[in-house]
């Protein structure tokens, strides 16, 4: 009988006879099945890391997984030498459908099994007593009623002259060999189109604009032809630095795009976007070896070669019907056109980086650009990049006091054994001498979180464990230590969220030890530190966010050149100039202020937004210590501002993060900022403040009565810049 399997041949039980081949032999069995890791962990129902674990012999397979993944290899080998293999019994079979198209090559009595409960289609595995594959993870039948089934083989549209020729015959998506699509080697792509392409439909197909103003065309009406037209079109754009890698090229799908190229008009739900799913976007991919990374699908998609490295192989996605770019964080103008989103996220390429997400996302990955750590290509091993010095290169698990919430280190623990690092978040009523003031003012330092990070110090490493270490405010790590002998001032916010015994970052300590002086400062109880060499890692990330910041704010008329009344004059003028710069503007500022904040955030992935309890993302720059220790710095350079500002007269009366209110005589600023004394200095760089609201006294004691914050209030009225 032709086939791979002898269906009259009685099922073996337990692994093929002589054990598993060797590592090497399994990498190699799967690369000339071209097959990736991830069609084999699907397969075998574990995850990519468990069988890259299995192919460098660091860890081995047992009991039934040893049995499922020893059938599969002994399937891939006999598939190569043209002979048969015994059926595995149903309980030791590998899912085959994982295996996409080269399933087919593998005859299974797929008649005789019952559909699965998700997708319908025939297979021998149950989940929880009902069919259902066991990795392939397959959307719900109602999942994707509104999306066009895949198509099959058809012709491709010729390709407008001057373009680049593409295949003639699409790869078949259901049954038959396949013709995988090559990605050109990152030192063979060109860059002459730009970073990115803001496509939308046109009378015969879609249309390209570019950051610079040219438009291309483009003949693709789904989304093979869509990745054949990228591949071979020369966009991309410079590392910001030599040393880092480059970044893949982005493509904006409008609204009429999108329907060009019959993608649903809605996100799909978390189930089918599972990377592994069978959502007929993802069908498309992987019928010529593509596939998203651990994301998935979602307003921004990233796309690369099965066999490719994500870091440097991806082509990237943004769906504006699925709320990219102007329903997130960019806040971009409803009415732009095509070409004038293309220039807009031209300029801040140029300022930034290429977008590939969120703002935050695009400022968390400007972290790895500007202090890149050498980098392997996953697939081949060749070393594309050395890297640059005080570079993060280690995934690490936090120290338990510093995992945030939902972290499976922080799941039993007890409140008082966390970090007591927070921004401040204070009110109190005003004294009798502030009630004959007829105002209260509201100013705003500019990126709260962002001044004075440049001199944070970073190891690259995990945190050890030290019993009653001497304090070292050039030691990274995080310390048990009372500081209850820094008494607040009745008039003045608390210094330190904690009381008693607590966890502080070394930059809370140390503003303690210089309040105190370090003679008198208690002795820590235990420490989680990092030893090793230090950097202030943020440094360059901080220096690049404040030229484009300066940049964008010169193109609307605002120099850090300016008095305070033309300053606070242009200011006033703010709202009425170009709102594609002011878009920029607050962009930037989530660019940075997000950036942090994703230095802890949870995982977003569809396989782990179920999860009670969630491990560390597998990421160098997945730092919930550092994002700790730049909240602490920010909360004592704005304690210590307070607390100088107070000799002259003026205390705040309340606090929330980066927001102060004031009770003031005069609607104004100035007599704030002004007074003989005062730390505060109006101006746009970091650490600066500039006025956010006026409003009567009596609307501050109002809000008191309430029993709410009046500088929380204010915060959330405020422009976001």
């Amino acid at each position: 009988m032709d086939g791979l399997f002898d269906f009259d041949a009685i099922p073996v039980p337990g692994p093929p006879p002589g054990g598993l081949p060797v590592p090497a032999q399994r990498r190699g069995l799967r690369r000339q099945s071209e097959l990736s890791l991830h069609q084999i962990a699907d397969a075998c129902g574990v995850s990519e890391d468990t069988v890259r674990a299995w192919e460098q012999g660091s860890t081995t397979p047992r009991g039934d997984t040893a049995a499922i993944y020893g059938h599969l290899l002994a399937a891939l080998e006999a598939r190569q030498a043209g002979t048969a293999a015994p059926e595995p019994p149903p309980a030791q079979a590998p899912d085959w459908a994982a295996l996409g198209a080269l399933r087919h090559e593998i005859p299974t009595r797929a008649a005789a099994h019952a559909p699965c409960r998700r997708c319908r289609q025939p297979t021998q595995h149950r989940v929880g007593g009902h069919p259902q594959h066991l990795g392939t993870r397959c959307p719900a039948p109602d999942t994707d009623r509104d999306l066009p089934a895949p198509p099959a083989s058809r012709t491709a549209p010729a390709p407008a002259a001057g373009s680049p020729a593409l295949p003639a015959q699409r790869p078949p998506l259901k049954a038959g060999p396949t013709v995988r699509l090559a990605y050109p080697p990152v030192k063979a792509r060109g860059m002459s189109d730009g970073p990115l392409a803001v496509l939308e439909a046109g009378p015969s197909g879609l249309i390209a604009h570019l950051a610079d103003g040219r438009t291309r065309t483009c003949p693709a009406d789904d989304l093979h032809g869509l990745l054949c037209w990228a591949v071979n079109t020369p966009l991309g754009a410079a590392p910001v630095r030599r040393e880092a890698l480059p970044p893949g090229p982005l493509l904006v799908l409008t609204s009429t795009a999108r329907a060009r190229l019959a993608l649903p008009a809605n996100l799909p739900d978390l189930p089918a976007r599972h990377p592994r799913s069978d959502h007929p976007l993802l069908q498309q991919a992987r019928a010529v070896g593509w596939q998203t990374d651990a994301d998935g699908l979602g307003p921004w998609a990233r796309l690369h070669p099965s066999a490719g490295d994500p870091a440097c192989d991806s082509i990237h996605l943004a769906v504006t019907d699925w709320g990219a770019l102007h329903h997130d964080a960019w806040n971009l103008p409803e009415r732009l056109t095509p070409g004038e989103l293309a220039a807009a996220l031209g300029q801040y390429t140029s300022l930034v980086r290429t977008p590939l997400g969120p703002p935050g996302a695009c400022g968390h990955q400007l972290m790895r650009d500007l202090r890149p750590p050498a980098h392997r290509h996953t697939a081949t091993g060749a070393l594309l990049t050395l890297g640059v010095g005080g570079a993060l290169t280690m995934p690490v698990d936090p120290a338990p006091c510093e995992a945030p919430p939902g972290h499976q280190l922080a799941l039993h623990r007890s409140e008082q054994d966390a970090l007591a690092d927070t921004d401040i978040d204070w009110w109190r009523p005003p004294t009798p001498d502030e009630t004959d003031r007829a105002y209260v003012v509201c100013l705003a330092v500019n990126l709260f979180h962002l001044a004075g990070i440049r001199e944070i110090q970073v190891a690259d490493g995990p945190a050890k464990h030290v019993p009653r270490p001497p304090f070292d405010r050039k030691r990274p790590g995080s310390w048990l230590v009372d500081l209850s002998a820094v008494s607040p001032h009745p008039m003045l916010p608390p210094a330190f969220a904690g009381t008693g015994p607590a966890w502080y970052t070394t930059p809370a300590v140390a503003y303690a030890a210089l309040r105190v002086g370090a003679a008198q400062l208690p002795p820590p109880v235990e420490g989680w530190l990092r030893p090793g060499p230090t950097t202030p890692y943020l440094a360059p990330w901080y220096d690049h966010l404040r030229l484009a910041r300066l940049a964008v704010l010169e193109r609307l008329g605002i120099t850090d050149t300016m008095g305070a009344p033309d300053l606070l004059a242009a200011l006033a003028d703010l709202p009425r100039a170009d709102p594609v710069q002011r878009a920029l503007l607050h962009a930037l500022h989530a660019t940075g202020q997000d950036a942090l904040a994703a230095l802890a955030q949870p995982p977003a992935r569809p396989d782990q937004a179920a999860l009670a309890a969630w491990p560390s993302p597998k990421e160098p720059t997945w730092r919930p210590d550092l994002y700790a220790a730049a909240v602490a710095n920010a909360r004592t350079n704005l304690h210590r501002k307070l607390a100088r500002t107070s000799r002259s007269g003026y205390w705040p009366l309340a606090v929330a993060g980066g927001h102060i209110v004031y009770a003031t005589r005069t609607p104004h600023l100035t007599e704030i900022t002004d007074t003989p004394g005062s730390d505060f200095r109006i101006g746009i760089s970091p650490g600066h403040v500039l006025p956010v609201a006026v409003r009567p006294l009596h609307w501050y004691t109002a809000r008191c009565a309430e029993g709410v914050n009046p500088a929380q209030l204010l915060k959330d009225t405020c422009p976001s810049w």
